[in-house]
């Protein structure tokens, strides 16, 4: 099931990152939080990181829950950090990763 959501999340990321024409709902707002419009897109990645980061075991779980308080934080416009979103899918992702081939327990 752990790889599944990998792939899952993997797929997100793709979406989000190489836009596709024939997937425009997915990008279109949903909602304006401030000046930010969020997406179906936005939302299921972010129920799908909040979801992982309690499957990660305890180093990688920290690691990523403070990248996603900085994340956070830069989306709601109290600093800004460019990138800090697809560094902190990568990161998910590579930790994933590491999970399934058994480097961390």
């Amino acid at each position: 099931m752990l790889a599944y959501l990998l792939v899952l999340l993997i797929l997100l990321w793709f979406i989000g990152v190489v836009r596709f024409p024939v997937l425009s709902i997915v990008n279109s707002p949903i909602i304006y939080i401030g000046r930010r419009a969020v997406g179906l897109y936005d939302i299921l990645v972010f129920i799908l990181i909040l979801w992982l980061i309690r499957i990660l075991p305890s180093p990688l779980r920290e690691i990523v829950t403070v990248f996603l308080i900085l994340w956070l934080l830069s989306f709601f416009g109290l600093f800004f950090l460019g990138g800090l979103y697809n560094l902190l899918v990568l990161i998910l992702i590579i930790g994933l990763l590491l999970h399934i081939l058994g480097w961390f327990y």
